[in-house]
């Protein structure tokens, strides 16, 4: 059994991951101790912002270099660049009429919105090229950023949300300039590939798909200030610390290796062998770390930030049937990113944009049964995603490769 754990792919990816997430966790809890709790959600506001809109703002540049395989040379790192910057000022320019947020954070939104793009677009490069080591440090940057952040927001006695923010798009700017550097220094030899413009409607359409989960995986923190308010969403930004981090890290490590590891199967069984071994491993793994959620993360939370935060059952159960529905959907997400042709790409997307909007809608329906009842009603959301997901994935997990090839 230990040797089936160390050889899935997903876990060991997942272990690495875990010290990026223990970071964050870390960091989070810091900084919930440091601050009152309305500017602590300020600063939970800021990072779901900056991580759904950085994911997005290579435009899918990033997704076609990491689902191919190909090199972030001269001309992808530029297109890559300009996209990013695009998105980071539109970014801030939303951030500004949603949330009505100052001018120091909106320009710490934007800057950190187009440095974790860069970011975003430099790890997928090595993903692409399996180099999955190199790809982990680069895109668990923000997260390892996070701890001495909190820390030296907690000696400088820092009072709102202004100088964590300022603090984290400082190390947004450098983490994106140190991994440009790797991939710079890391570029071989010209070979023939595909031009950004040529690659455009592939990258629409995977950047419709992702962009999708990337507000999925931020939709509590973007909903909960309209929904339940800023003290919500720091109760919100505490529990995400203890009780959604683990299952975030599985989430993020199948999404990680499955694609290029699904498109590098020789034939459907060796692709079905490799999703059931995964699944498998993942349910232990997820079943047993919900088990120590429920013990422990209540009285880690009682006693490090003094009672200012309760984590009642109802609530550490709802956070575990999102997490449980979130690593599910990854799975299948991943089979139909790696195999399927471009229009299910674009079917999907639909599909995900339109579980998004029962997600909203279910939040807002269950307002009055307070948080609980809106992390049920995006949760629904993510149900229907994942079923949808699986019925377009299942048809492809069965073609031969050199089908699923031709065809993309």
């Amino acid at each position: 059994m230990f040797r089936a754990l160390f050889a899935s792919e997903s876990l060991r990816a997942a272990t690495a991951l875990g010290i990026g997430g223990t970071a964050f966790a870390l960091g989070s809890l810091v900084l919930a101790r440091v601050l009152s709790p309305n500017e602590y959600g300020l600063v939970s506001l800021f990072i779901g912002i900056v991580a759904v809109c950085g994911f997005i703002g290579p435009l899918g540049l990033d997704l076609v270099v990491g689902r191919r395989g190909l090199q972030l040379d001269s001309s992808w790192r530029r297109a890559a660049l300009v996209a990013c910057t695009i998105v980071g000022v539109v970014t801030a320019a939303v951030a500004a009429i949603a949330y009505h947020l100052a001018l120091p954070l909106l320009t710490c939104v934007l800057l950190t919105t187009a440095a974790r793009g860069v970011i975003q677009a430099c790890g997928a490069h090595f993903q692409g090229q399996r180099q999955f080591p190199t790809a982990l440090w680069i895109l668990q940057l923000s997260n390892w950023a996070l701890v001495p952040v909190a820390l030296c927001s907690a000696l400088l006695e820092f009072r709102t949300a202004i100088g964590p923010s300022a603090l984290i798009t400082v190390a947004a700017l450098a983490g994106a300039s140190a991994a440009w550097l790797q991939v710079a220094r890391r570029e071989r030899p010209a070979t023939p590939q595909p031009t950004p413009a040529k690659s455009l409607g592939e990258a629409l359409s995977l950047v419709t798909l992702e962009s999708s989960s990337a507000v999925f995986i931020q939709l509590e923190r973007l909903l909960l200030v309209p929904t339940v308010g800023i003290s919500g969403l720091a109760l919100f930004g505490v529990l995400a610390a203890l009780v959604g981090s683990p299952f975030r890290l599985l989430q993020q490590a199948a999404r990680f290796t499955l694609v290029p590891s699904l498109r590098a199967a020789s034939g459907p069984g060796e692709r079905l062998r490799l999703l059931r071994r995964e699944i498998v491993l993942v349910s232990l793994v997820s079943t047993a770390g919900s088990v120590v959620i429920w013990i422990a993360a209540p009285p880690i939370v009682r006693w490090f930030l003094g009672g200012r935060y309760e984590l009642q059952p109802a609530l550490v159960l709802a956070a575990i049937v999102s997490g449980v529905l979130k690593v599910f959907s990854a799975f299948v997400f991943a089979s139909v990113i790696a195999l399927a042709r471009e229009r299910s790409l674009r079917i999907l997307g639909l599909l995900s944009w339109a579980s998004l909007g029962v997600s909203v809608a279910g939040a807002f329906a269950a307002i009055p049964w307070g948080l609980v009842g809106v992390l049920y009603g995006i949760s629904l959301g993510w149900l229907i995603r994942a079923i949808s997901a699986t019925w377009l994935a299942l048809p492809y997990l069965r073609l031969p490769r050199t089908t699923y090839q031709s065809v993309n």
